[in-house]
């Protein structure tokens, strides 16, 4: 598993997130997420009070973090950039339901939790598929479904992966993901 870092910088998140996000992609880096686009569970009010003033949590690989700290050091002084905080990160997950009547979101669930990144992993996947042949036609508004697949589960590991899965398992129909919890050293 690749080595992750949060880093909390203060800063207005309106200068703050475009700036990181340009330095990122125009140094090529890959693997750079701001917890808000993320999911991460965070507590914005504690963070500010904590802070004193607006925060951003930035996740980024090991081999990043030198680069980032440079580049917030190097940022024009109008902008008020401070690095606040930072942790290693040793892991991260987050549960998810879903309940679907449609078997093509069941296909894309499936392939989902089937192909994840390397050093990621389902915990306590709970799946039940229903069959109802009786059952007329797949509208979504139907009292009763031909078909059903629903169930839960925890996707828990490699801080990268965990965070792609869940964008993608978030951009699914009927799939409901929580915040993403990190795990430090």
């Amino acid at each position: 598993m690749a080595g992750y870092y949060e880093i909390i910088v203060r800063g207005d998140d309106r200068d703050l997130i475009p700036f990181i996000a340009g330095f990122a992609a125009g140094c090529g880096m890959t693997g750079v997420h701001f917890a808000q686009e993320a999911g991460l569970r965070l507590n914005p009010l504690r963070e500010r009070i904590k802070h004193h003033g607006e925060v951003q949590h930035i996740i980024c690989p090991e081999s990043h973090r030198a680069k980032l700290h440079e580049a917030i050091a190097a940022a024009a002084a109008r902008y008020q950039f401070e690095i606040r905080d930072e942790s290693r990160i040793e892991r991260a997950y987050f549960h998810f339901t879903f309940d679907t009547p449609s078997r093509k979101v069941a296909g894309e669930i499936r392939k989902t939790l089937e192909s994840l990144p390397a050093g990621v992993a389902v915990m306590d996947f709970d799946p039940e598929e229903i069959v109802n042949p009786g059952a007329q036609g797949p509208e979504v508004y139907s009292p009763v479904h031909e078909f059903v697949f629903r169930g839960k589960g925890a996707i828990e590991g490699d801080v990268g992966g965990v965070i792609d899965t869940r964008r993608h398992l978030a951009d699914l129909e009927f799939v409901d993901c929580g915040e993403i919890d990190l795990h430090r050293p």
